[in-house]
């Protein structure tokens, strides 16, 4: 009989797997999963509750000495057992800033707190496509009910482009692959993201990277995480004017859109993306945070 799948990856697999590759592309002085204990590193990084908490008691031990969170452990400070309130945690990595916000009760977290996306992996989520895309949209549904995508998709074809939508949530992950996601994005003229809020929004950067500029929903409203209600600072937090747009009403996107396609060229999103956001540029500012706090950065 096979055995069954075991990710490479395990946990967050988009962050583990852009944490992990970028460390290697940079050569990075790291090991990930180190078998024997004698292999722990003094400073860890943990983004996977069960290891913080290895880490943590090891950190009690003497055997840690410099702990690292976050970005993906818990998104309110006492979700999961209060994991982020562990007083052996030094540093917490969090997506973007906005998250900081979340901490408003707990501003011992903010203290500890520093941006740092993760990465994206430039040659998976790349173009092959070179006919025309100016007929197709991808529609990335994450949010909101079904009528309100479909008024979405109504003024797209209004627009003159097919929608063809990529159903998502938040939390999951498995509602399509990768590849769907990429041949989607292949044949795309833009991708109009509903989301109601991102902490990094690493689906915004794909399409980035694919050379597709967003047109991003950006209520800044109430949104909902495990049943629990919160105000969304934002739902593309490193959109910047090279890869798309935002919009929050509905009687924003027509105009928007059509004055998108009309400069469609004026987007350079994949750029943007190979200046800022692959998983060696991601990777050193991650390892130049822990080095530094750790008082090890002597480059």
């Amino acid at each position: 009989m096979p055995l069954p799948y075991s990710s490479p990856y395990p946990g967050h697999y988009a962050l583990v797997r852009s944490v992990v590759e970028g460390l290697g592309e940079i050569r990075a002085d790291f090991n990930f999963n180190p078998q024997s204990m004698s292999d722990v590193g003094r400073a860890v990084y943990a983004p996977e509750n069960a290891a913080l908490a290895q880490a943590a008691a090891l950190k009690r031990r003497g055997r840690v000495d410099y702990l690292v969170a976050g970005p993906v452990n818990a998104l309110f400070p006492d979700e999961s057992d209060g994991v982020l309130l562990m007083p052996e945690i030094d540093r917490l990595i969090v997506a973007c800033e906005w998250v900081k916000d979340l901490y408003r009760d707990a501003p011992q977290l903010v203290e500890k707190s520093v941006a740092c996306p993760c990465g994206v992996d430039v040659a998976f989520w790349t173009p092959t496509n070179d006919t025309d895309r100016a007929r197709t949209a991808a529609i990335y549904w994450k949010s909101g009910d079904e009528a309100f995508c479909e008024q979405v998709e109504a003024i797209v074809r209004g627009c003159g482009l097919e929608p063809r939508r990529l159903r998502s949530a938040h939390g999951e992950h498995a509602h399509f692959t990768p590849e769907e996601f990429r041949a989607l994005l292949d044949q795309a003229a833009v991708c109009v993201f509903l989301s109601s809020f991102e902490t990094q929004g690493i689906a915004l950067a794909e399409a980035w990277s694919m050379n597709v500029p967003t047109l991003a929903w950006d209520p800044q409203g109430e949104a909902r995480w495990r049943e629990r209600s919160f105000r969304s600072g934002s739902s593309a937090p490193y959109l910047t004017a090279t890869t798309g747009r935002t919009w929050k009403t509905i009687d924003e996107l027509a105009p928007l859109l059509r004055d998108v396609l009309s400069d469609r060229d004026s987007f350079q999103p994949r750029q943007w993306v190979l200046e800022h956001m692959t998983d060696a540029i991601c990777a050193a500012d991650l390892y130049r945070i822990i080095r530094q706090g750790a008082g090890a950065w002597d480059r």
